[in-house]
């Protein structure tokens, strides 16, 4: 999975494409650059002068630095700069970095091994100079005396949909058999603190994950846990051994509620939530009959924060034709000779909010799978090697309305299977350009050109083909080229591509130590 400094923020749409119609596609490349031992991480935003990159440089024993480097708006590199924090003899460890306003924030950690506290701090970079202004301001502690370096807790924050409150959530060091702990703490724009509070959870650390979590506008922080029933694992003696929970601190954390989000007759395999600006919490995703873990349908849950009443559910069942589409002959039938067909291994990517109120809901086929064989020697001995299969697979689609009818579901065909690599160059960027959901992916040339019966091609990233799929409104897909791998001297890494306006995307590629960014414009 992409370690991202910038968090996924919420991207909002509006309906107006007309049904139909391709994009004119426009790609300007930059300058190549190498930077020894590295590759890209994240970029972290961007301003009229071009965008700021983060670099990934690796060390000896596995130790990751971090440098931010400069492009201008042509695409070319700039001036670079290491980020090294250090406080005396202590290293600051960075975590995130956040183009606000205008401005980039570092957040990064200290650690006091003999205090035994572990500090977030917030400081200004300054865009000439790339290094921080040196004005640090401390915005959270994490006190973990009598536990262990390795039990010092850790920082994530969430910014909310109108960037005005920005949310710190720190998992408190925890002990065995006890009860999880959180802590939260809001900032409005300019970092200072509206509210703060720690929270005990009624569950054993081993019996609660932690999933995801949430700050509206109006700074009421909610966060998603998965909660097990006497051990951690996803099924026991054959039925689902988990639920999900949402925790609501509102009222500047003076009024806590934590409610389950369960439906009696399906098992919610998977969720996300977003929240909307009357408050109202949007619940999505997955669901399966019980007993299972693969998926069956798409489910709309849309929770009453104040009573967390669930005010509207509506459901639909993938029925069999959408199951075995981008199936072989052979997986169709399969499929078909089953009593309750489903499909398996589907992450949830994205809960999209529109301005009206509507939703789309986005998620990727992805697993891994580890393969190992024992071989003879020469020399009379034996040995054994694990080859490691990452499968990208299809994209599902699911369009909800305002009100939570569910509209329509759409599959992107896509099968990218690769071995040993980690998926470095599969998986989907994501693009919203003119009222359509997008995605930009490496795909085999012969797929353009296939029948819709057909199940896609496994692609070759020295050979793919770089495609841009486009969804509109009422759930109709085109796909159209956007240039040939063959023709770049890089092979882009949709995970690391990022949308920066309506309609350019900074599309990132790398062949061993090569580099380049490119500008596609959608127009």
């Amino acid at each position: 999975m992409k370690t991202c400094f910038l968090p996924a923020l919420l991207i909002l749409f509006k309906v107006t494409i007309a049904l139909g119609q391709d994009f004119d596609l426009k790609v300007k490349w930059g300058q190549e650059f190498k930077t020894p031992r590295s590759t890209l991480n994240d970029v972290v935003g961007h301003d009229a002068t071009g965008f700021y990159a983060v670099h990934n440089r690796f060390r000896a024993f596995g130790k990751v630095e971090y440098s931010l480097q400069h492009f201008d708006k042509s695409m070319n590199p700039g001036r670079i700069a290491d980020l090294d924090i250090e406080s005396g003899k202590r290293s600051g460890k960075i975590t995130n970095i956040l183009h606000l306003k205008g401005k980039l924030l570092l957040f990064y950690s200290l650690d006091d091994a003999k205090a035994k506290v572990n500090s977030l701090f917030m400081d200004e970079i300054d865009k000439q100079t790339l290094q921080p202004k040196g004005v640090a301001k401390k915005i959270g502690e994490i006190d973990y005396a009598g536990k262990s370096k390795r039990n010092r807790g850790s920082f994530q924050y969430r910014v909310s949909r109108d960037s005005s409150k920005i949310l710190l959530l720190y998992s408190l060091p925890y002990t065995e058999g006890q009860p999880e702990k959180f802590g939260f703490t809001v900032f409005d724009q300019q970092l200072n603190l509206i509210w703060t509070k720690d929270i005990t959870m009624p569950y054993r650390d081993e019996l609660y994950d932690f999933e995801s979590f949430r700050v509206d506008n109006n700074g009421n922080a909610y966060l998603l846990g998965l909660v097990y029933k006497e051990k951690r694992r996803e099924k026991r003696k054959g039925l689902p051994n988990y639920s999900y929970e949402i925790l609501a601190c509102r009222d500047n954390g003076n009024t806590v509620k934590q409610y389950p989000v369960s439906l009696d007759d399906r098992f919610l395999t998977d969720m996300q939530i977003e929240i909307l600006d009357n408050q109202n919490i949007i619940c999505a995703g997955f669901y399966s009959e019980k007993g299972k873990v693969s998926i069956r349908g798409t489910y709309f849950l849309r929770v009453d924060a104040a009573s967390s009443a669930i005010v509207h559910k509506s459901f639909k069942e993938f029925g069999i034709d959408f199951i075995t589409q981008n199936m072989s002959n052979r997986e169709q039938r399969k499929a078909k000779r089953q009593e309750d067909p489903e499909l398996f291994e589907f992450d949830l990517d994205k809960l999209l909010i529109g301005k009206d109120g509507s939703a789309i809901l986005i998620g990727e086929q992805y697993y891994v799978q580890a393969v190992t064989n024992t071989m003879r020697m020469a020399g009379g001995g034996m040995t054994t090697q694990t080859t490691y299969h990452y499968y990208y697979n299809d994209i599902i689609l699911v369009k909800f309305s305002a009100t939570g009818e569910i509209l329509w579901t759409q599959k992107v065909p896509k099968t990218q299977h690769t071995a040993n690599d980690g998926g470095f160059y599969s998986s989907y960027c994501l693009v919203i350009s003119k009222g359509r959901i997008c995605f930009v992916f490496n795909d085999n040339p012969k797929n353009l050109e296939a029948d819709e019966t057909e199940k896609a091609k496994n692609y070759n990233p020295r050979k793919s083909v770089v495609v841009l799929v486009s969804v509109d409104q009422a759930g109709n897909l085109t796909k159209q080229p956007v240039f040939n791998a063959l023709d770049a001297e890089v092979i882009v890494r949709p995970k690391a591509c990022k949308q920066i306006s309506n309609g350019e995307v900074i599309l990132y590629g790398q062949r061993k130590k090569t580099q380049q960014f490119a500008s596609l414009s959608i127009l």
